[in-house]
């Protein structure tokens, strides 16, 4: 026989699915790497407050975690942040996307979750310019008592998509490139969607876009640093 506490937390979770599978649901997060714990807790408040303020429900307090992988030891260890999941109440479809989208930027966000009614799934939708290499990712249905690289936690219960930015990103490679630009040494990391490696040509022609008459010294893959720009290749 399952416990009260059991009970409340499956009830959660249901009534997160529902509101899923109805559409006209999101999460997002104030939640920044670079801010201290006492920063992202006073970031998390204002946007309880932001949200209200567009004219949607109170968001529901949720648990964002995902995978994050020591460059030296190569441990992985799960990342918590607070997240909040928001529906769109009797707002309509376009301008609840709008207002989600609108709130991501405001907080630096890379990227949003949302799901409306018809969509098919939730999609990640692109915040910040650069931060994904498109607006918009399908990343399929709500599955709930799932983990993976990214889930997320309400009140003991965990539920994540059928895909997420991380398996997409995973079908090309993130690399370190050290150039000269000017006189100055310079390193970056560039993400190249193609499967294979590429060569040092198509790596110089992809650099100079960004930093004309630049050379390249050598590029090796590595796990994308979050705190640190990321330019994606293809772009003009």
């Amino acid at each position: 026989m399952k416990s009260f506490n059991e009970f409340i937390q499956e009830s959660s979770l249901t009534r997160l699915k529902s509101k899923s599978d109805k559409g006209g649901m999101a999460v997002l997060s104030g939640s920044r790497a670079d801010k201290s714990a006492k920063e992202n807790k006073a970031r998390a408040k204002q946007l309880d407050k932001d949200i209200r303020g567009k004219g949607l429900p109170g968001a529901t307090k949720v648990t964002g975690r995902y995978d994050e992988k020591d460059k030296k030891t190569g441990k992985v260890t799960k990342v918590k942040e607070r997240s909040h999941v928001v529906t769109s109440g009797k707002m309509g479809k376009r301008k609840f996307k709008k207002a989600v989208k609108a709130l991501g930027k405001k907080y630096d966000q890379d990227a949003v979750i949302t799901q409306t009614k018809g969509g098919g799934g939730a999609t990640l939708k692109r915040t910040r310019k650069g931060a994904l290499p498109k607006r918009n990712i399908p990343i399929g249905k709500m599955r709930p008592g799932r983990t993976g690289e990214m889930d997320t936690k309400v009140k003991g219960k965990t539920f994540t998509y059928e895909s997420s930015y991380l398996r997409v990103q995973q079908r090309g490679r993130t690399f370190s490139i050290v150039l000269n630009w000017k006189g100055r040494l310079l390193n970056t990391q560039m993400f190249f969607p193609q499967f294979t490696r590429p060569t040092k040509e198509q790596v110089s022609l992809e650099i100079n876009k960004v930093y004309p008459g630049a050379m390249v010294y050598y590029y090796n893959p590595i796990d994308k640093d979050p705190t640190q720009p990321l330019v994606f290749a293809g772009r003009s």
